[in-house]
């Protein structure tokens, strides 16, 4: 009997873990490239079952028996989120598979999709709490129409010299000069699911996420990166408020459970008082 309420009372324990999960994603419903958290549950053997498992073929039929369920595994979702024009140059979004590389305050690397940049005091690129892109991109100190090419390059437009605007024919255009400033670059990790959150949508490696494969945008699997664009959360508010739904009532069917097994306890124990 006191299986029974081992497994009622692990049936409670992740279905509120459920939840919790659940509730998390729905808060982050609008957060930019945000990638949904799923659970994983095991069952969960009790000792016997694992030392009938251990002894022979022939205690196999044993390993039915179950003291309840565990959570096995948190794994984040890394599919893509819809892309959403911003109208801010300095806005990048990633379409495919990559990360931008950051730089934190303790020269460590993190890893993040959401690309919310901006420009430090020295020109530099860097998120909202000041991690410079790597490799460094610094752009000129009056510029517009900032491009991302297809291979990763970022060109901008700057006014002419006066040189130049002398050296200029009446025909010709006086917009300004595209030039190149910097080039992006990506990574990519053969499981991105192990890669460790470590808040504001930033990751660390880890040997479950595997070293990372760097490369320019739009080669060698990468994604292609736009301006002007962010990645939205790849939360699906139907598909999370269904779980939701799901994750209580089994919450609500283990504690009726718990409670009608510990009202046989009780009733037992009377009898043989």
């Amino acid at each position: 009997m006191s299986l029974s309420l081992d497994a009622a009372i692990s049936g409670m324990l992740t279905q509120q873990r459920n939840i919790e999960a659940i509730a998390n994603n729905l808060a982050n419903v609008n957060t930019t490239a945000y990638k949904r958290v799923k659970i994983h549950f095991q069952d969960i053997l009790d000792t016997a079952s694992v030392f009938a498992a251990l002894t022979g073929p022939e205690n196999l039929a044993d390993i039915s028996q179950s003291s309840g369920v565990s959570t096995a595994s948190t794994k984040r979702d890394f599919a893509q989120g819809a892309l959403q024009p911003s109208g801010r140059l300095l806005d990048f979004a990633i379409s495919g598979d990559g990360f931008f590389r950051v730089l934190l305050d303790d020269g460590s690397t993190a890893y993040t999709r959401a690309g919310v940049f901006m420009l430090d005091g020295a020109g530099k690129v860097a998120t909202s709490s000041g991690e410079l892109l790597d490799p460094p991109l610094q752009l000129p100190d009056q510029f517009r129409d900032l491009r991302i090419e297809q291979d990763g390059s970022v060109t901008v437009m700057r006014d002419f010299t006066d040189e130049e605007l002398a050296a200029l024919d009446d025909f010709a255009a006086r917009d300004g000069v595209r030039e190149v400033v910097g080039q992006m670059e990506l990574a990519r990790f053969p499981n991105p699911s192990g890669l460790a959150a470590i808040g504001n949508s930033r990751y660390r490696e880890t040997p479950e996420s595997q070293a990372p494969i760097f490369g320019r945008p739009g080669e060698d699997g990468m994604g292609s990166v736009f301006s002007g664009w962010l990645e939205a959360s790849n939360v699906d508010i139907a598909t999370e408020m269904t779980g939701l739904v799901m994750a209580k009532r089994g919450y609500q069917l283990n504690l009726v459970a718990y409670r009608t097994i510990e009202e046989m306890l009780t009733k037992a124990n009377d009898v043989t008082v």
